[in-house]
C-alpha cells in the first residue's frame, strides 16, 4: 500500500478564535494558548464544518493557430464559512458590530484577527490570519422550536502586503 495513513485527517474537534483587535498577540507556537485579547466563537457545528472557497479570475492568451501561450491570474479572494452555535459576547460583536446592549443598530462590519484551529487526536493544526478578516452573515438565521439557532458566518481573508493569508503553526508529525 502506497502512502501514510497517519497522514489523513479526520478533524474531530475545531474552534474558531477571534481577536478583540488587529494587535492581537499570536501564540508562539501551537502549544501556546491564546491570550486574553482573543475570544472564542464557542461551540461549532461540526457536520457543516469550516469550508473555504478559492475564486480567482483567469484569462486565456492565444498565439495563432489556437495555441495556448499564457494564461493569466488576477482578483484571488479566498473565504472560510463556519455555524456557530452559541449567542456570546463573540457572536455577537461579528452578528452585530457595533452594537451594545439594548440596543442593535445595522451592522458594518470591521476588520478582526480570526484564528481556526482544527483537532484530530494528538495533532493540532491553526490558521491565524496574518494581517485580516472581515466576518459577516451568510445565511439565513432562524429560530424555532426543533433545531439549535444555526449562525453560518463569513470570513473574507485579506492577506498583508507580502501576499500571506495566514501564520500556520501545526502539531509534530506523527512518526510511524
Amino acid at each position: 500500500m502506497s502512502g501514510n495513513a497517519e497522514n489523513a485527517r479526520l478533524w474531530a474537534d475545531a474552534d474558531v478564535y477571534v481577536g478583540e483587535n488587529l494587535s492581537a498577540e499570536v501564540p508562539a507556537s501551537v502549544d501556546a494558548e491564546f491570550g486574553a485579547t482573543w475570544g472564542l466563537v464557542g461551540l461549532l457545528n461540526g457536520e457543516d464544518g469550516i469550508t473555504e472557497t478559492r475564486e480567482e479570475e483567469t484569462g486565456d492568451h492565444y498565439a495563432w493557430g489556437g495555441i495556448l501561450v499564457r494564461t493569466s491570474r488576477r482578483n484571488f479572494k479566498l473565504t472560510r464559512k463556519f455555524s456557530a452555535l452559541e449567542d456570546n459576547a463573540v457572536t455577537r460583536k461579528l452578528l452585530w458590530p457595533g452594537s451594545g446592549a439594548g440596543k442593535i443598530i445595522v451592522p458594518r462590519p470591521v476588520p478582526v484577527k480570526v484564528a481556526f484551529e482544527t483537532r484530530d487526536g494528538a495533532a493540532v493544526r491553526r490558521l491565524i490570519t496574518a494581517r485580516h478578516a472581515v466576518i459577516t452573515v451568510d445565511g439565513d438565521i432562524t429560530e424555532n422550536e426543533s433545531d439549535l439557532t444555526k449562525y453560518e458566518l463569513l470570513a473574507t481573508i485579506y492577506p498583508n502586503a507580502a501576499g500571506e493569508l495566514f501564520i500556520e503553526q501545526k502539531s509534530a508529525a506523527p512518526t510511524s
